[in-house]
């Protein structure tokens, strides 16, 4: 489907731990005994410099006040020399960096390069990091050790089993029971399953080859208890407790050692180094300024409270006297040192409201690690300033169809054009063309720019302004089909008759040239006009025939409303008003579709890789759940199954009534989330059996991968991907449309929230959209936005009981709260940090 959218303590350095000379003699003693132990440790000699270190001392009184901070420098006298160990325990992200990139080899299971730009798969010695004895002593773990002493070598299968088995439950004296032994087997095998699908060894009939790097790669999430879920480029999920977290942040590419297989069949490890940070600016509240630093809490950032703190030495006077407690300033953080778990040493960038852009929109590139500039040190190969025969080497191998009537549809303010279409009625039967811009002909496997491309993965729209997936030059240049302008096209041309059945396709490479843009609002005039010799009309026509045999066939189309926030020149929010589905949009959706399913079907015929977009089916446990709502609110039809015919008979008897709009809200969430895949698993939501995604390469990296698939086929061209590479790039690329979706839903409400201070309102009318433990969540009449109600306004518990999935009771108003249920609020306050707006039950007087 085309969518139009134009407009992711203590502060301690880890040097050499200081002890001020007013601490107690015991305690001098010990810290010179833990530093003599220290230094007998160590093997490569170094000097230390003169440098002043830092000493972090909190303090909490009886009462359980806030701790407070101290923080001194000491000088250190260079009196010594002692040995640094061979291989530190936790590296900056720039020497792991460093360190992997000499160490990169080729993979020993493959005969090529990946073509997924920018993955390799890694090998070379690593550092790991300390484990608990408890830990380290559990027999999966003793398998996990074995296997890093023998890093690089092949073993027998019988080999490690016994090495394996001889620890499990072993005690002196008794004898080991079999099924106990059968347990640690089972377990073994478990662990080698991981191992392999993760390239750490390769299992060959009854030996196993056992790779020399034994960490793995993946991108770190943090729960608010500190708790690290890494998702590597296989899907897999390590679980990384908080106390093996390291200094990782949301968002880090981080480097883990794998450490066993936790209770619930889960992968656990520990974070050795950080590979990339996730983010490259911070927002930070100004918390506290000492005579030596200047302190502040990390804003925008998951998992538990993480601080920075920065230096004064490190700014002129006139700044540091400008910095305020309660300042919001943008830093950077400081890669030349060690970090401390929730501390940071970090740099200053400038105020947060020292710029020109919108403060909102920089707030969201910063939170999502976006930037709209393409990076210079990405080289674009000589561009041509027209398209013409000279410019295009594959020219004469194209089909010429600039004398065919193209147009495109797209919004006012668009500026990338994927696509154009034309119409031509035969009779009796209907050709149709959808012309999609030629991506692949600039964008080349191999090159700075794809490997950008891939890394951005898709266009983020945020209010007026684009994070393009491709740079200006082609994205709202070369690549982009403007009207008077010949242009390179992958074109998709069909045959169908008047019943909507599309009989034949064919695709090929074509230079086009578009006669005119429409905007959707000048096809709309045209449509309503219905003039049946108008050529927009004719195409419209032919346009709800197919969605009538699609929605016959399966399709389930729900009539959910978005809302747009219009902003001015100045970035204030002037209204936010709902967005209208105009016919002209479904012209385009129903032509778009095609392309889709054609390519999707001509690729799985040839069983060529590809990037599948598959929406699994609904799952079944949701029906009880839509059933109870439907119950609720007097509606006497119920959903016996998940397929097409029972939810669009409901949908039916819904459609007008006030609780339509809920139920389809409640019933898209039932519905699982679309991503892209190797697998053709068709797509549910659609009912559709093949479907992919070919239709918008300038702003999504999935199109792009579909578009060289269909060129290696016409071309008789090997495959361009494996299954394997697929695989990764489908993870990736749902990931970052995902985070996309994230952003531009986080710019909305913080836009929402502007634009709800500026009126002034303070009381609406609500509707009970949904509730959870802690809030119930509710939509404002006007403006439009959503807003949360804390559970203390029902109950005086703190926590919402829920009687059903749709409703729950409040001892306060003594009656049962249902969803779609209305009722009168009034502001309680706008938090713009969490981008929430609170409200509150209107003032309740009991009667008499």
């Amino acid at each position: 489907m085309k969518e139009k959218k134009k407009t992711d303590s203590s502060v301690t350095k880890k040097k050499k731990t200081v002890t001020s000379k007013t601490e107690p003699k015991s305690k001098r003693e010990s810290s010179s005994k833990k530093k003599k132990d220290h230094k007998s440790s160590r093997s490569k000699k170094f000097e230390i410099l003169p440098t002043e270190e830092k000493v972090v001392s909190t303090s909490t009184s009886s009462k359980g006040k806030k701790k407070q901070r101290q923080i001194e420098t000491h000088k250190v006298e260079p009196v010594e020399t002692y040995e640094e160990p061979k291989k530190k325990e936790h590296a900056s992200p720039k020497s792991a960096k460093e360190s992997f990139s000499q160490k990169l080899q080729k993979p020993f299971h493959k005969n090529r390069e990946s073509h997924v730009p920018g993955h390799h798969t890694r090998h070379g010695d690593r550092r790991f990091g300390g484990q608990d004895w408890e830990r380290e002593h559990e027999p999966g773990r003793k398998l996990l050790k074995f296997f890093r002493s023998k890093a690089g070598k092949v073993l027998s299968l019988q080999e490690v089993y016994s090495k394996f088995i001889a620890h499990a439950g072993q005690k002196k004296g008794y004898r080991r029971e079999r099924w106990e032994a059968q347990e640690q087997k089972r377990s073994a095998e478990e662990i080698l399953t991981f191992f392999e699908k993760e390239g750490l060894i390769e299992i060959q009939r009854k030996n196993i080859i056992v790779r020399e790097s034994q960490t793995l790669q993946g991108t770190i999430s943090l729960s608010k208890k500190g708790d690290g879920f890494a998702k590597l480029t296989t899907g897999t999920e390590v679980f990384i407790p908080s106390q093996y977290t390291s200094s990782a942040i949301q968002g880090d590419l981080v480097e883990i050692l794998p450490t066993g297989i936790g209770r619930k069949g889960k992968l656990e490890g520990e974070v050795v180094s950080i590979i990339r940070r996730g983010r490259e600016l911070y927002r930070m509240k100004v918390t506290e300024k000492s005579s030596k630093f200047i302190i502040g809490s990390f804003l925008d950032m998951d998992g538990d409270h993480k601080e920075g703190f920065l230096p004064r030495r490190s700014l002129l006077q006139d700044l540091q006297d400008e910095i305020s407690t309660g300042d919001l300033i943008v830093v950077t953080l400081k890669e030349d040192s060690d970090q401390e778990r929730n501390l940071y040493e970090v740099h200053f960038v400038r105020f947060e409201s020292d710029t020109k852009e919108d403060t909102d929109l920089m707030r969201m590139l910063m939170k999502y690690n976006y930037n709209i500039l393409y990076p210079e040190e990405v080289k674009l190969e000589q561009l041509p300033d027209e398209v013409e025969e000279s410019s295009v080497d594959d020219w004469n191998s194209r089909v010429d169809l600039r004398e065919l009537k193209c147009i495109t549809i797209d919004g006012e303010y668009s500026k990338d054009f994927d696509d154009a279409i034309s119409f031509i009625d035969e009779g009796k039967n209907i050709r149709f063309y959808v012309h999609i811009a030629d991506v692949s002909h600039y964008v080349r496997p191999g090159s700075d720019l794809d490997a950008e491309a891939y890394g951005r993965a898709t266009s983020v729209y945020l209010g007026s302004r684009v994070v393009p997936m491709l740079p200006p030059e082609l994205s709202e240049n070369l690549c982009s089909l403007v009207a008077q302008k010949n242009r390179l096209a992958f074109t998709v041309e069909m045959e169908a008759d008047w019943s909507g059945n599309i009989f034949h396709a064919k695709f090929y490479k074509s230079v086009i040239r578009v006669e005119e843009r429409y905007t959707y609002n000048k096809a709309e005039k045209e449509i309503q006009e219905e003039d049946p010799k108008n050529w927009i009309f004719q195409m419209m026509k032919f346009a709800n025939i197919l969605r009538k045999r699609r929605l016959d066939s399966g399709r389930v189309d729900l009539n959910l409303k978005e809302t747009k926030v219009v902003t001015d020149s100045e970035h204030n929010v002037v209204e936010i008003k709902p967005v209208d589905r105009l016919q002209a949009h479904i012209l385009i959706e129903e032509f778009m579709l095609s392309a889709n399913i054609k390519v999707a079907e001509f690729i799985r015929k040839k069983d060529r890789p590809t990037l599948y977009r598959v929406h699994e089916p609904m799952d079944i446990e949701k029906l009880e759940m839509l059933n109870s709502f439907l119950r609720l609110n007097g509606i006497n039809k119920q959903l016996h199954d998940t397929s097409y015919e029972s939810i669009r008979s409901v949908l039916h008897v819904l459609e007008g009534s006030s609780a339509e709009r809920l139920f389809n809200i409640s019933l898209l969430r039932s519905f699982m989330q679309a991503y892209y895949s190797g697998e053709q698993l068709g797509h549910w939501g659609l009912g559709f059996k093949d479907y992919c995604h070919f239709t918008s390469p300038i702003r999504r990296y999935p199109d792009l991968v579909c578009h060289r698939v269909l060129e290696s086929i016409l071309l008789s061209d090997e495959n361009p991907y494996d299954a394997e590479e697929i695989k990764v790039m489908g993870l990736h690329t749902s990931h970052e449309e995902r985070k996309a979706t994230d952003a531009e839903r986080d710019y909305y409400k913080l836009k929402a929230c502007r634009f709800l201070e500026k009126t002034g309102l303070k009381e609406f009318t609500a509707t009970l959209v949904g509730f959870r433990s802690a809030f119930a969540f509710v939509e404002l009449n006007n403006p439009p936005v959503e807003a949360v109600i804390s559970a203390i306004e029902f109950t005086d518990e703190g926590e919402l009981q829920a009687e059903t999935d749709f409703s729950f009771y409040s001892k306060k108003y003594t009656k049962q709260y249902s969803l779609g249920e209305t009722f009168e609020v009034e502001l309680d306050r706008i938090d713009f940090e969490e981008i929430k707006i609170y409200v509150k039950m209107k003032k309740f007087q009991k009667k008499g």
